[in-house]
């Protein structure tokens, strides 16, 4: 086999899998649309703007508004509680661990990045949520566990990806920092994060869409009442819970049916909006 021949070879195997790729995810894209749109056309904006989620009452009510901000407001406070634990553990590991210390850490953050999420919901269901009525409060699932439920499930595989980002950056541009006289916490936050934003921006993203995604946590610890919670002790269900829960009870080409198609793809825009905004940024950064 000649060169020629072998470098068509390889370009093949790599355009034949990407173009795979793209085509499944359009694909995806073109069958939500499509199964939504019953919904979407006969239910209209109050699909979006009623709070009324009652989809097996006569006559039915599929308003999810309160499911959608619910997602939201779920993704947000789940981040902003992953997040910033996430970058400083990484933080430390980057710049203050012991070699043997780094390991090992970072050994058992993988390690519990590979439990899968029902496990983690199983024992909270099973040991902290019988906590709540003891200290008064009426809802065992609430907004409050399944916080905790996506912490202990996302923290591992985001500081696992910061800490990736931090170690790729040059040791060159830490020690001319030092030269310059900054110390190691300005240098590490200022200079070495600094360069590896890509990095930490795609685990902030990863770490979001798995958020807005997950299913089984929110499902089992969020309390499946579709009313926006106005405290944490409040119970809560989400677009994905409700998919999870109800898909298969429907029966198909149902206008429940429809209405779930149209919460997944609202799901999808959520993530498409999470790549949009974090593309928008790095573009900004480089110049």
């Amino acid at each position: 086999m000649n060169r020629a021949l072998k470098d068509r070879v390889r370009n093949l195997l790599l355009i034949v899998p990407a173009i795979l790729a793209i085509s499944t995810l359009f694909g995806i894209y073109v069958y939500l649309i499509k199964e939504s749109l019953p919904a979407l056309k006969n239910v209209g904006a109050e699909l979006f703007l009623s709070n009324q989620w009652y989809p097996v009452w006569d006559p039915p009510e599929f308003g999810m508004r309160n499911l959608i901000v619910n997602s939201i407001l779920v993704t947000v406070l789940g981040s902003l509680l992953v997040l910033p634990i996430a970058y400083f553990i990484a933080l430390y590991l980057h710049g203050y661990a012991y070699f043997r210390e780094k390991y090992v850490i970072r050994r058992i953050f993988e390690y519990l990045s590979g439990i899968p999420s029902v496990i983690i919901a199983f024992v909270l269901l099973d040991f902290a949520s019988p906590i709540f009525p003891k200290i008064g409060i009426y809802s065992p699932q609430n907004l409050l566990l399944a916080l905790i439920g996506l912490f202990f499930l996302t923290i591992p595989i985001a500081t696992i990806l910061i800490l990736e980002s931090l170690d790729n950056v040059p040791r060159e541009l830490e020690e001319a920092s030092a030269a310059l006289g900054a110390n190691e916490f300005k240098t590490y936050t200022k200079v070495t994060s600094k360069a590896a934003l890509p990095g930490i921006m795609n685990a902030i993203v990863l770490t979001a869409n798995r958020i807005v995604g997950e299913t089984i946590v929110v499902l089992l610890l969020g309390g499946g009442a579709s009313i926006v919670p106005q405290k944490l002790t409040d119970p809560m269900k989400t677009l994905t819970a409700a998919i999870a829960s109800e898909m298969s009870e429907t029966a198909r080409g149902s206008m429940h049916y429809h209405a779930l198609f149209a919460a997944g793809f609202i799901l999808i825009i959520f993530s498409t909006i999470f790549e949009i905004v974090s593309i928008s940024i790095l573009r900004r950064h480089k110049k």
